[in-house]
């Protein structure tokens, strides 16, 4: 009896020791995001993520944790802030380049999401010199989260930004926060085990038609105020243009079948600090006491 109480507290301990792990990180990425909307872009011939406008991309930046709680899972948070725009100057649709309406808005896009690593796309130590400085993972996530935003116009006279949802420019009241659901994938290179280098592409599906405050049909509103000069820039000076009465009370002003989307497209840096509560390779030897093909066994996160 003495000697299985001296077995399980050894191996106890043993599992106590090597459950602390480097699975906690806490971050900040940065990089570039873009539009899909009823805004700006619109060639004719392109569709989907083709259809962005190249000229009308923002900047985006936010901190984030990820929590590492088994070797093919992980979950992570966020908040990226982020600039969404589009121009109607910019896009090669004869309506679109005539309505000539732009926004810009500065979201906060929050979001939890759950993290899969296939680990056929991994490789425990690059340059298999078996001595696990740097491990390379690549991840497919989803998730749900909040878009935060309050689009804003340039006035045509004053060149100043207007805020427009105040001014309901189809006549209807949104809400500044919608829901999205963020699909993506990156990778990362961890040096060292708590210095971690990556790359993201994040696609946000919302679900709301208003982060460019266009959506239904042209409303009525009082001749002259700022309404009226907000929802309506139609500049029949530009050529080929379809004729003006296309812009009047009551014609499409946009498509509310599409509802707005985003990508992110980041790189990141993230420090991780040693937890207890990990995984760690006894649990999974199958996976973890595999010898690599030049050498070397997969190292642990």
């Amino acid at each position: 009896m003495k000697k299985l109480f001296a077995l399980l507290l050894i191996a106890t301990l043993g599992v106590s020791a090597s459950a602390q792990r480097y699975n906690l990180g806490f971050g900040l990425r940065a990089g570039a995001t873009n539009f899909l909307g009823d805004i700006g872009s619109g060639d004719e011939a392109r569709g989907f993520v083709f259809n962005m406008e190249l000229a009308d991309t923002r900047w985006a930046v936010g901190p984030f944790i990820r929590y590492r709680f088994h070797p093919l899972f992980a979950i992570s948070g966020g908040v990226t802030y982020a600039r969404l725009q589009g121009m109607d100057v910019n896009s090669e649709n004869r309506a679109r380049r005539g309505r000539n309406l732009n926004f810009i808005n500065d979201i906060f896009d929050i979001s939890a999401r759950y993290e899969y690593y296939p680990q056929i796309l991994s490789v425990a130590d690059v340059g298999f010199r078996g001595r696990y400085r740097t491990d390379y993972q690549t991840y497919f996530f989803a998730g749900a989260g909040a878009v935060i935003h309050s689009p804003k116009g340039i006035h045509p006279t004053t060149g100043e930004k207007v805020k427009l949802r105040p001014l309901m420019t189809e006549g209807k009241k949104y809400s500044p926060v919608a829901f999205q659901m963020p699909l993506g994938g990156g990778f990362f290179f961890t040096h060292n085990r708590q210095h971690r280098f990556g790359f993201e592409m994040q696609w946000s599906w919302t679900f709301t038609d208003y982060l460019d405050d266009i959506s239904t049909v042209y409303v009525e509103h009082d001749p002259g105020s700022l309404a009226d000069v907000m929802a309506n820039q139609h500049d029949p000076s530009f050529a080929n243009v379809p004729d003006a009465n296309n812009y009047e009370a009551g014609s499409p002003r946009g498509d509310p079948t599409d509802r707005d989307n985003y990508m992110l497209m980041t790189v990141s840096y993230s420090y991780l600090i040693r937890t207890r509560n990990g995984f760690y390779r006894r649990n999974y030897s199958w996976m973890y006491g595999r010898r690599r093909r030049f050498g070397g066994t997969k190292a642990k996160f």
